[in-house]
């Protein structure tokens, strides 16, 4: 398996083994948002400015279980399993998209009759994120976004051919559908031009890892061409800077949401 693939859940196994919680599988609080064709898993905590989490490829609610002990003293946090991954559904056809996740965290904004909202988006959750500004200016505040890229070859044109390949195995070794069309998501996605990102209002906080997947050039155009935006690389961090780096994230993201 390929580094790329489903990294976020191998982060979470790798760094968070200690750290045991009920975050994603908490029956007290899990709720589920029925749509026509997804039933996406949320959990709820704390109270004030809503913020969402969004998780990357593969991984869960679970991958924020740093973060929302500290963000959930400050904020309403709104944590959700992306659809076809978690404990969320999905029963659609289409190929996958960023642009159908961010319509689903609009579903579950107005679901939740938040008007506007944050969000924090690691990895896919990023792009997510991005494009949710786009498609709703009016209902973002502010975006904290890390390890996104806005189009495939920001993880490097090798490293999409890497994909291909197994994703072409996978297939011929009758994988399961889910994996396989999410591995398929991070090859043809996103597709954000620079004239999209120019005209993102909303206020964005662009994180990296020192040794990210994503190369440091595309995140430091995805800074660039965001009117509102500002750039923080985390030395030393990988891809993996909710786990690597909670403490020093939970208090980026507190102080930027409270500017």
């Amino acid at each position: 398996m390929k580094k790329i693939i489903f990294l976020v859940l191998l982060c979470s196994c790798i760094f968070g083994i200690a750290q045991v919680s009920d975050f994603g599988k908490n029956e007290k609080v899990g709720k589920v948002l029925h749509l026509k064709d997804a039933d996406i898993y949320y959990e709820v905590y704390g109270k004030g400015e809503p913020l969402f989490l969004l998780h990357g490829n593969g991984g869960s609610i679970d991958a924020f279980k740093k973060e929302i002990p500290e963000l959930s003293k400050h904020f309403k946090i709104i944590a959700m399993d992306t659809r076809a991954q978690g404990k969320s559904t999905d029963t659609s056809t289409e190929p996958l998209t960023y642009i159908k996740f961010a319509d689903d965290v609009k579903a579950l904004a107005d679901e939740l009759k938040l008007k506007k909202i944050n969000i924090l988006g690691w990895s896919d959750g990023g792009n997510t994120a991005i494009e949710f500004a786009i498609k709703y200016p009016k209902n973002i505040n502010k975006v904290i976004t890390s390890g996104a890229n806005v189009f495939p070859n920001g993880v490097g044109e090798s490293e999409v051919e890497n994909m291909k390949k197994d994703a072409a195995k996978m297939k011929a070794e009758n994988k399961p559908e889910r994996d396989i069309r999410l591995l398929q998501l991070m090859i043809d996605e996103p597709k954000i031009t620079m004239e999209q990102l120019n005209h993102i209002k909303a206020k964005v906080f662009v994180l990296a890892g020192e040794n990210d997947l994503i190369l440091r050039t595309h995140t430091e155009y995805i800074a660039k061409e965001i009117p509102n935006s500002k750039l923080k690389i985390y030395k030393g961090a990988s891809h993996g800077v909710p786990i690597e780096r909670a403490e020093e994230l939970n208090k980026d993201v507190i102080e930027f949401l409270n500017k």
